[in-house]
């Protein structure tokens, strides 16, 4: 079992940087040189089960209790949801506010621009059937930099294949990973791709578990794994 002392030696040693299984591995060997590797995968176990650990990706973790960021649904995406639900049984799709990106931004938004991705073939259905039963229904092709603008807005877009998705009360949501991917890339988001970018993705990074791994195979569903891992390897030097 790992002592208060052994778990001060490793946060000394390893706190402040991306945990990988070799870095675990070669701390108990450096007083253990013959530990068993299921000794050591038994022991990052009871870390992570103890919230001494937490994943970040497969093979990666950080110190801290796993938080997940769960974000809050309104009577709008409620709404919204049951209707695609049982208008669009078969059809992927996921709802996001951009109003959620205040929990990580610097420069805090006063407007709701809710987003609707769904799948490719489905986009024209999905928004006309919107449009019939929701003011200020949009296509993502209407949308200009002033996002202020289109205060309550429900703009339609094209969900990318293999998009990160969640359930929050019944309602498939985008996963902080596939926000965090889709701010820093999407043309509709530019006002947020200078340096706010990089304080969106820290102040996440610090207060959430990011999967790592997740964010960067939706990066590359998206061709933009290498401008991704650009801004993971400036926010960890930061």
């Amino acid at each position: 079992m790992m002592t208060h002392s052994d778990t001060g030696k490793m946060k000394e040693r390893l706190s402040g940087k991306v945990i990988t299984l070799n870095d675990l591995d070669a701390f108990y060997r450096e007083t253990e040189p013959s530990i068993p590797k299921t000794t050591v995968n038994w022991r990052i176990h009871n870390l992570v089960r103890s919230g001494i650990l937490q994943r970040t990706g497969k093979g990666l973790y950080r110190f801290g209790e796993m938080q997940v960021f769960t974000p809050d649904t309104d009577s709008r995406m409620k709404r919204i949801g049951r209707f695609l639900k049982k208008r669009f049984p078969f059809t992927r799709y996921c709802l996001w506010d951009l109003s959620y990106i205040n929990s990580f931004s610097q420069h805090l938004i006063n407007f709701n621009v809710l987003f609707v991705d769904v799948e490719r073939d489905a986009v024209d259905a999905v928004y006309h059937a919107l449009k019939e039963t929701l003011p200020k229904v949009m296509s993502i092709n209407h949308l200009y930099d002033s996002l202020p603008e289109f205060d309550g807005a429900v703009f339609v877009r094209p969900l990318v294949t293999e998009s990160p998705i969640r359930e929050v009360e019944n309602i498939p949501m985008a996963t902080l990973e596939k926000m965090l991917v889709d701010l820093s890339t999407d043309r509709e988001f530019i006002s947020f791709q200078g340096n706010e970018i990089y304080t969106i993705f820290g102040t996440a990074f610090e207060k959430y578990t990011v999967n790592q791994n997740t964010l960067l195979r939706y990066a590359s569903r998206k061709h933009k794994k290498e401008e991704t891992e650009k801004i993971i390897t400036t926010i960890n030097r930061q």
